[in-house]
């Protein structure tokens, strides 16, 4: 019969071969990493970043096959499927570098029926988690076509990702992180506007039943802002009501963007008119548009005003938005587009009784 002592012995040892096997195998992992780690997963594709003409990227969602291309036109990377909205150079670089600097650490699966473990299946499969990146040269030729799956770490949380050459049916485990690109707007500077409420003076939103919602700079201080219409009987509806309607175009991005010319502006929507402290006018026109789904979607305009007696930080302010403005129309998340849109209605609640 075990007594107490070699019961503990006992334990002892166990934990020590448990914590050897766990030490062998992150040193066999991060091993594997060294042994090749300076074997690139795209020979040659960092000297080539300058012929890089397109790049495609198509992925699996719902059933179907989803597909971003941010192409080089005339020294400006544009987003294809955004009516050529300026791609982020930035961003576009720094994708690319990462594509480029990925090593390859060991040989994975070659079997088709086991590539949804790593996430390299082809993204025409049911299901399929990969996202497919190709790009293309000037001359046409392909400078890379791969299948990027899953992120893993390595045992000492080095980031690593499956991956698999789109004509090969070996796959990969590559050390490195891919940018997750599966939306045409990570591709962009998604800012439209971006204008605190301590440069506002006065807000204007009209409704579509024509009634307006007035707000105005009264003084300074913690409440400097007052609704001027307020019907006596109502209150704000939240704390944080008049807030958010100051804040309107406080760091103000987009889901989604347009051309400007194929999306229809209705005067009849309202619009929302804010005028800050320096001399700026912005008017934001609303369109209803039905989305993928049916459901309608409120697209937005912007257009700037400069008054003549505007500050010289206010007309280069304008000078730097307003043609970029003046082009597009912009899909604004839900919470985004409703604090333009507040009217009288849901800016307000009937006023609580006292006593």
């Amino acid at each position: 019969m075990l007594n107490l002592r070699t019961l503990g012995r006992l334990a002892a040892v166990t934990a020590l071969v448990v914590l050897a096997a766990v030490a062998a195998i992150l040193a066999r992992q991060d091993a594997t990493v060294t042994a090749i780690k300076d074997t690139r997963a795209f020979p040659g594709l960092e000297d080539r970043i300058p012929d890089i003409a397109r790049i495609e990227m198509s992925w699996s969602r719902d059933g179907a096959v989803e597909q971003v291309t941010v192409a080089r036109d005339d020294g400006t990377w544009r987003i294809l499927e955004q009516g050529g909205y300026p791609a982020d150079t930035g961003r576009v670089r720094d994708f690319v570098l990462s594509l480029a600097e990925l090593k390859l650490v060991e040989a994975k699966t070659a079997d088709p029926e086991r590539y949804a473990r790593l996430g390299v299946a082809d993204v025409s499969d049911a299901g399929s988690e990969a996202t497919r990146v190709r790009m293309v040269g000037r001359d046409g030729d392909v400078l890379a076509d791969v299948l990027i799956g899953k992120e893993r770490a390595s045992g000492t949380g080095a980031p690593m990702v499956y991956i698999r050459p789109a004509a090969e049916a070996r796959s990969w485990l590559a050390l490195g992180r891919v940018d997750d690109v599966q939306r045409a707007a990570s591709w962009a500077d998604n800012t439209v506007i971006d204008i605190g409420a301590d440069r506002i003076q006065e807000i204007h939103l009209t409704g579509p039943d024509g009634k307006v919602l007035e707000v105005r700079r009264t003084g300074e201080g913690e409440k400097p802002f007052e609704l001027m219409n307020m019907p006596e009987d109502r209150e704000f509806a939240t704390f944080y009501t008049l807030n958010e309607i100051t804040d309107g175009l406080a760091k103000l991005g987009f889901e989604e963007v347009r051309a400007m010319g194929e999306v229809a502006f209705e005067p009849s929507l309202g619009n929302a008119i804010y005028q800050t402290r320096s001399g700026l006018t912005v008017i934001v026109d609303f369109a209803e548009v039905p989305g993928k789904d049916g459901a309608v979607q409120t697209w937005t305009h912007f257009s700037i005003n400069v008054a003549p007696d505007a500050t010289e930080e206010a007309k280069s302010f304008a000078e730097a938005h307003k043609e970029r403005l003046s082009q597009w129309a912009y899909r604004l998340s839900a919470s985004r587009t409703e604090r333009l849109r507040h009217t009288l209605e849901t800016a307000t609640k009937p006023a609580e009784k006292s006593g």
